[in-house]
């Protein structure tokens, strides 16, 4: 009788539930990747293709940043971003994303933290949080805005950070759109995971 692969402190994985995590591990491998999917600080993906999202009511300065980068989303690759309401305002828990905006520590220009994780490694919710303040620093604000927006989506659905898109950590370089999307190898181990 095969013995449940569980994440609760002081479990052991059985052999079982080490080649059933081995070959979760090859089907969500892709050949090009520069780096491990999902690697977005706890190695959780989205539970599915569509990409729900709300706003909090504190989410007032910049709203648009939040459709926007989950437009990027759903437009750039084979997941759909969704409003499961209208107004889109946060009330149910399975929402993939909600969308914040707080004062975060300095340097800190947004974040993303899984709230609602199922025992497998899949995130059911994520909190995305922005900081105007820090994120209008310097030249680029709207750009640097609509990035970190998309940068933090992209943790939501497993992706760590990457030099070369949205995925870079810190300030854009410049106005040019590919600071605001997604990476070849990202958008098909995306595509390849949803």
């Amino acid at each position: 009788m095969a013995e449940n692969v569980s994440r609760r402190p002081g479990s052991k994985w059985s052999l079982t539930g080490l080649a059933m995590a081995c070959a979760a591990a090859l089907l969500l491998a892709t050949p090009g990747s520069a780096y491990a999917f999902p690697d977005n600080g706890d190695s959780t993906l989205a539970d599915n293709a569509t990409h729900t999202y709300c706003y909090t009511s504190g989410f007032t300065t910049d709203a648009s940043v939040g459709g926007y980068a989950m437009a990027v989303l759903g437009n750039t690759t084979d997941m759909d971003d969704l409003f499961p309401i209208d107004p889109p305002t946060c009330s149910f828990m399975e929402t993939d994303v909600w969308w914040w905006e707080l004062n975060l520590a300095a340097g800190i220009r947004g974040t993303r933290s899984c709230w609602l994780e199922s025992p497998v490694g899949i995130c059911t919710s994520s909190d995305l949080t922005l900081d105007y303040a820090e994120l209008d620093v310097g030249a680029f604000d709207w750009e640097d805005r609509r990035k970190t927006a998309v940068h933090e989506v992209g943790h939501s659905v497993g992706l760590d950070h990457d030099p070369g898109c949205a995925m870079m950590s810190g300030q854009v370089p410049d106005a040019t759109l590919q600071w605001r999307t997604y990476c070849a190898a990202e958008i098909a181990d995306i595509n390849g995971a949803y």
